[in-house]
């Protein structure tokens, strides 16, 4: 048996939660999200996970909220840590909590919003490979039990992350052959699941991200756009000429704009600076694409980054500002809120604002 499992108890917790909760009270009303937490203090395993969420977004307030809200996706998963360190699976559990601690232990002090937040003992307590080996296996239980987007582009960031390593590949190279080698992965994401070497290992990381993609999920899309991004560069620096240029631009295009017209911030604004500039920028440096330039798409896609805002939008309200100063040479109320939009958002994308 698998580390990580589920008996399928959320199908009823699941259940109970639909009648008791969603049906009744909606999704996030006052009421509906009292009644979570309620349920979560029952027992139910599906609450739980909800309950995590309010508090790791935000919703409700704790001193430490990233380190509450990891108890309760603990808790969901039916996961506890034993007193050699070793993770234990009751199989009580509601599998997208498998994915969500997965996310904790690929991001916590590397990236997201895990970046800087407050110390996990049990994260800590781990290696850094041992994190991403658990996070692998917490993905791969998830997809047993839901075919959950955000688990398939986990699985594709860590084989990503270790086919430009070559001392993590060989670490993580069994789990990866282990997991993905059992025919519901070939069913699921048929193709040739390759981790016998490291080109191979990239080459299945992006067959994971693409399947996220057609999914519709955000963040793969915008992993994707940025490999192409990187291709573009190259390309561009070294064959100028070649039409995998294009190909790459256009590609980069798609994906941005798969993610961006689902209101992603980041991608939109991204997209809106591409269509403004025409340049495209990477790890080694940028590409430009003058024709490219569609000054009223890219207000579009300005817009777009603003319509449901997290810090990123603060840059695309920075941007409007900047490169659309005649939009608000009748309108400085807008302008006046735009920068306090900013000011809210993100303190030092306002410090650049009050320069313009």
């Amino acid at each position: 048996m698998k580390r990580f499992f589920s008996d399928g108890s959320y199908k009823r917790y699941l259940k109970e939660y639909s009648e008791g909760v969603l049906e009744k009270y909606g999704i996030s009303t006052p009421t509906a999200e009292r009644e979570i937490m309620y349920m979560a203090d029952g027992g139910n395993t599906v609450a739980s996970k909800l309950y995590g969420d309010l508090i790791f977004n935000k919703k409700i307030l704790r001193r430490y909220p990233y380190r509450d809200a990891f108890s309760i996706y603990m808790r969901s998963a039916g996961i506890k840590v034993d007193e050699t360190g070793q993770w234990q699976c009751s199989g009580e559990s509601y599998p997208l909590s498998f994915w969500q601690l997965g996310y904790y232990l690929a991001n916590y002090h590397r990236s997201s919003v895990l970046q800087k937040c407050e110390s996990i003992p049990e994260i800590e307590a781990l290696t850094p490979t041992d994190r991403l080996e658990t996070a692998f296996e917490l993905s791969t239980a998830c997809i047993r039990n839901v075919d959950s987007a955000a688990a398939v582009n986990l699985i594709a960031r860590i084989l990503s992350e270790a086919s430009e390593n070559e001392e993590l590949f060989k670490k993580l190279q069994p789990v990866f052959k282990d997991e993905l080698g059992e025919p519901l992965f070939q069913e699921l994401y048929p193709g040739d699941h390759d981790c016998e070497t490291m080109e191979g290992c990239a080459d299945t990381a992006r067959s994971f991200f693409e399947a996220a993609a057609r999914e519709g999920y955000v963040y793969a899309c915008n992993n994707l756009a940025a490999k192409e991004a990187e291709r573009a560069v190259t390309v561009g620096s070294e064959r100028p000429d070649s039409p995998e240029l294009k190909e790459a631009v256009e590609a980069y295009i798609g994906h941005l704009k798969s993610s961006a017209d689902r209101y992603e911030p980041y991608a939109a604004n991204r997209l809106g600076l591409f269509f403004v500039t025409g340049e495209i920028s990477g790890t080694s440096g940028k590409v430009v694409c003058k024709n490219y330039v569609n000054r009223p798409a890219a207000r579009e896609y300005f817009r777009k980054a603003t319509v449901y805002p997290d810090s990123n939008s603060a840059w695309a309200f920075f941007n409007l500002i900047k490169y659309f100063q005649k939009d608000f040479a009748d309108d400085i109320e807008q302008m006046n809120e735009y920068m306090d939009y900013i000011k809210l958002l993100n303190q030092e994308v306002y410090d650049l604002a009050m320069e313009l």
